[in-house]
């Protein structure tokens, strides 16, 4: 009886202590926002879209091919630097262009509908806005692929082609676990508000390419957006979404699409990237890495891409 009564007062002691640190790091945290916000630093334009703002980065000053827009996968809480080195490797030769939706970047957290139809005219107002008019080719990443197949179903005469970066398309989606990852955005926004997403290793950023200073802007991004109400949004409309892209048929621009080895997404990735290429006549490429092939593949990437945009070109 003495052993058990010792071994409870130890277990209280513990989730005592426990609860007491996980107040002090969520309180932290919340100061920790108030004081960061003001170090944060766009290397782009804040374009104003009527109550939030978007923010525009742009690079490389090439007036004879079409801009490339990178389009971001879900919950990459800064694009800016995260593509940076891909477009790295083709802002030489062509002008390139980041878009940041809400939520992401540096853009406004802002709880707006999250409907592909939302998002794609979202990407084209801020694009405008910004003085980057089309024709654009898209590269899309992860589930930003069904953003870009839209743009392209929708306003074809803006789109010259699209480069699929292990791009989600409308069938990958059929056989998705939802309540699994319902249940990790529930985990993954709470720890994020507590403030746990401060501590090392536990949200893994890429840094390849990338300069301290924006290394540093990309953790503060980080701790501000993780998990934030436009990610849970866009994820819970994922599915009508690709439904809605599915049943507005093929598309008619030329294709390319590189893709992962699937290891990091599911059993089906690879499967359904086969298909979406066959049925568009589409090259396809696929590397022996993650997910977020462009931090892994950018040079090998880039020398496809040069080709595919000057065939476009003539």
């Amino acid at each position: 009886m003495k052993v058990l009564k010792n071994f409870l007062k130890i277990l209280a002691v513990f989730f005592g202590t426990l609860s007491v640190l996980i107040f002090v790091l969520a309180a932290y945290n919340q100061i920790g926002l108030k004081v960061e916000a003001d170090r944060l630093s766009p290397p782009g334009q804040m374009v104003n879209m009527g109550g939030h703002k978007i923010h525009v980065y742009t690079e490389g000053k090439s007036q004879n091919a079409p801009t490339l827009v990178l389009l971001s996968g879900s919950a990459t809480v800064a694009p800016v630097y995260d593509f940076k080195p891909l477009y790295k490797q083709l802002s030489d030769e062509y002008k390139i262009a980041v878009v940041e939706k809400a939520g992401y970047g540096y853009s406004d957290i802002f709880e707006v509908k999250r409907d592909v139809n939302v998002m794609v005219n979202e990407v084209r107002t801020a694009l405008r806005k910004a003085g980057v008019n089309p024709p654009y080719v898209l590269l899309p990443h992860s589930m930003s692929g069904l953003e870009a197949i839209y743009w392209s179903q929708q306003f074809p005469t803006e789109v010259s082609g699209i480069i699929g970066l292990d791009m989600a398309t409308p069938s990958c989606y059929d056989n998705f676990d939802f309540s699994k990852v319902e249940k990790m955005i529930g985990l993954g926004h709470m720890a994020a508000k507590l403030g746990l997403i401060r501590i090392p290793g536990v949200y893994p950023l890429n840094q390849k390419g990338l300069s301290e200073e924006e290394i540093y802007q990309q953790k503060l991004l980080a701790y501000r957006n993780a998990v934030n109400i436009d990610y849970i949004v866009e994820g819970k409309t994922v599915y009508d979404n690709a439904q809605t892209v599915k049943n507005n048929g093929d598309i008619s621009c030329p294709i390319i699409m590189f893709s992962s080895d699937g290891k990091e997404v599911g059993d089906f990735w690879i499967s359904a990237q086969k298909e979406y290429a066959q049925a568009n006549n589409a090259a396809i490429e696929i590397f022996d890495c993650g997910h977020y092939l462009h931090h892994h593949k950018s040079k090998e990437m880039s020398v496809v891409i040069k080709l595919f945009i000057k065939k476009i070109n003539g």
